[in-house]
């Protein structure tokens, strides 16, 4: 059986260490977005994400968030489309809306992405 995040004190029966702190284990949001897709079609679930399990590379996110979408019936080819679209559009507001942001990651990490962001 599938095991959940729970934080607190909920009555939850076993605790898991995360970086040193207490953890618990809970529901995740595509539980509940799984259950709308079957009536709604096509639904999201957007929210902060934890990793539990300890990395050894500067590439490996502890925290992040994430877009979840559920679709049903969806072929692997409208899925690959939904994620591209979605990639696109942020990368497009980013460029919109960030241009400061973007502009000091040019100069100090990637000297070409002002051309491709935006």
């Amino acid at each position: 059986l599938a095991r959940y995040l729970l934080r607190g004190d909920n009555g939850a029966e076993e605790c898991y260490p995360f970086f040193g702190d207490a953890a618990y284990l809970s529901v995740s949001a595509q539980l509940q977005a799984e259950m709308f897709a079957a009536s709604l079609s096509r639904v999201y679930a957007f929210g902060p994400t934890f990793r539990a399990e300890r990395s050894h590379t500067s590439h490996h996110l502890a925290e992040f968030w994430m877009l979840e979408p559920e679709m049903v019936h969806a072929t692997a080819s409208e899925c690959m489309d939904l994620c591209e679209a979605i990639v696109r559009q942020a990368v497009a507001r980013v460029g919109e809306q960030c241009r400061t942001d973007v502009e000091f990651f040019s100069s100090r990490i990637d000297a070409g992405c002002t051309g491709r962001v935006g």
